[in-house]
């Protein structure tokens, strides 16, 4: 059976504590790294199956989840039994990625039980932690909008409005804790007054020559973007209007349903032996071939 997992595109941003140069590849590429565990959001995982090429490299986050797991059940004779697990053993899942050197892009496959993206800063951090050749630094993973949404940001002036909506405020504001204190401000009221869906847009009136503060929206929309995994059920809009440049026409661009995604499809079995990186690296690779020329254009 073929199994259609979605790919996300970010690009990666790695700044150093003295401002010196390091690259993603050079993470990826660095045999240390390569098949070392490292628990992570209650994972352990490792980058597995890397593969170098002139242009980009590919390989495997591959996690392997030690949680309990249930019984087995024969339909026929209804008698159910253990997987037979030992204690060293877990459930493996994978996540397929594309790295594109030369943009520094990013593409990731999202799975329920792999290691999300907004995870994956969390285990780089750890990989490297004790490894001395590597200055400190610190890396973001910045979301990628499709080319129509990238044809707007790039005709658009000064920003006018932001609308913002958020579902199940109380739920938001225990998963996000002390962070993030403007996100904290819109959704506390919300959870106070009962609420179960935040709506709120801020704007300034088309006659005046003020503009939203980029910074601000940017800070915000940094912190969803990296939190997006957690806050997946929370988010439904995070949305910009403003005027394209030398024109009267007002766009609009939503950061969460314009982003630039792809799919792939590999054959998905039971009693599956491993996770089929043949066929998975062979359909990130017809991905990003899809979205080269996008990639190429706007970055």
């Amino acid at each position: 059976m073929l199994k259609e997992k979605k790919i996300e595109v970010v690009q990666v941003k790695i700044k150093t504590i003295d401002g010196s140069e390091l690259k993603f590849e050079d993470i990826l590429l660095n045999g240390d790294f390569q098949n070392a565990d490292k628990k992570s959001s209650g994972k352990f995982s490792q980058f597995v199956y890397i593969q170098d090429y002139p242009d980009y490299v590919v390989g495997i986050v591959q996690s392997t989840k030690m949680d309990s797991t249930p019984p087995k059940r024969n339909i026929n004779t209804n008698i159910t039994m253990s997987l037979g697990l030992l204690t060293e053993e877990g459930l493996v899942y994978g996540n397929v990625f594309l790295f594109n050197k030369e943009k520094s892009v990013l593409l990731y496959e999202t799975t329920r039980d792999g290691l999300f993206i907004g995870q994956l800063d969390s285990f780089i951090y750890d990989l490297v932690r004790d490894y001395d050749d590597i200055i400190k630094f610190d890396i973001k993973f910045h979301t990628l909008m499709n080319a129509n949404a990238m044809e707007k940001l790039l005709k658009m002036g000064d920003k006018k409005s932001i609308h913002i909506q958020f579902a199940n405020p109380e739920q938001m504001l225990k998963k996000i804790k002390n962070e993030q204190k403007s996100i904290k401000e819109i959704a506390a009221p919300g959870k106070a007054l009962g609420a179960d869906f935040i709506d709120v847009t801020y704007k300034i009136d088309a006659y005046k020559t003020n503009y939203l503060h980029n910074g601000a929206i940017n800070n915000m929309l940094e912190f969803i973007n990296s939190k997006f995994d957690l806050l997946r059920e929370n988010v439904k809009k995070f949305s910009i209007k403003g005027y394209e440049e030398d024109e009267e026409k007002v766009t609009e661009v939503d950061f969460i349903k314009d982003k630039m995604i792809e799919k792939i499809r590999y054959t998905d079995t039971k009693n599956m032996a491993d996770l089929k990186p043949t066929e998975r690296k062979q359909e990130i690779i017809l991905a990003y071939e899809r979205l080269r020329s996008d990639i190429y254009r706007y970055l």
